[in-house]
């Protein structure tokens, strides 16, 4: 099993796509459908920003 530091570390070095970038749009408006249809198309919630933040 993959230690947290591990996981983290690749969140780190991985490229946001569209999806991801409604994924944190919708979380910070706190828009529940957007959300919703979001991950429902495969968007990884723990996938950390620039600036170390997840959805």
């Amino acid at each position: 099993m993959k230690s947290l530091k591990q996981r983290l570390k690749k969140n780190e070095i991985t490229e946001w796509g569209k999806y991801d970038e409604r994924l944190m749009k919708a979380a910070e408006n706190g828009d529940i459908e957007k959300l919703t249809a979001t991950l429902k198309k495969g968007t990884n919630p723990t996938k950390l920003d620039l600036e170390g933040h997840s959805a």
